[in-house]
């Protein structure tokens, strides 16, 4: 700024007018509005986006012990389960749609157009690391998949859980308290 020159502010010279000089004595800052941004118009609220609806999982119900396909696998490091021809079984090929959740305790897996987990193209399943940790599904070890083909349901059992199952019944058979 020159000594003696005028400093206009405001779109308007009738605005302000305040001289160099007086604007050094008062500390020499003042806001020139072509350089403040105008003041932020807040828009409209618009009502949130809704919530994505959870999948209603539930495990298979009164089929009796015909109606369900069973098989053995083990699961990879990687969470992936392979087990093609029970996958075949219930007609989910590589592409199919899936939800994968827990439902009492157990992984339940079941066929939905919108899932949000894919059958891939070797015939097996990727389960989430979270469902796994909740159903005390370990890599490496067996699970025993028991598939509901009316329903389009499969649910994967923890091995230790199966031999504990097995366990109670050799039980009541050895004491005379089953039928086999």
């Amino acid at each position: 700024m020159f000594r003696g020159s005028r400093v206009w502010l405001g779109a308007n010279r009738d605005d302000v007018d305040v001289s160099a000089s007086r604007l050094r004595r008062s500390g020499g800052e003042q806001l020139i509005d072509a350089l403040v941004p105008p003041k932020a118009v807040k828009p409209a609220v618009e009502a949130p986006a809704p919530l994505p609806v959870l999948p209603q999982l539930s495990l298979p119900a009164e089929v009796d012990a015909d109606g369900l396909v069973l098989g053995m696998a083990r699961l990879e490091r990687s969470g992936r389960l392979s087990a093609r021809e029970l996958l075949g079984v219930l007609g989910w090929w590589p592409g199919s749609r899936v939800d994968i959740g827990v439902v009492a305790g157990v992984l339940v897996a079941a066929s939905a157009s919108t899932g949000r987990h894919v059958v891939h193209g070797r015939g097996g399943l990727c389960l989430p690391a979270a469902v796994r940790q909740m159903c005390g599904l370990l890599s490496g070890v067996p699970v025993l998949l028991a598939a509901s083909p009316s329903q389009q349901v499969l649910v994967v059992h923890p091995v230790h859980t199966v031999a504990r199952l097995l366990a109670e019944h050799h039980t009541r058979l050895a004491a005379g308290d089953g039928h086999g």
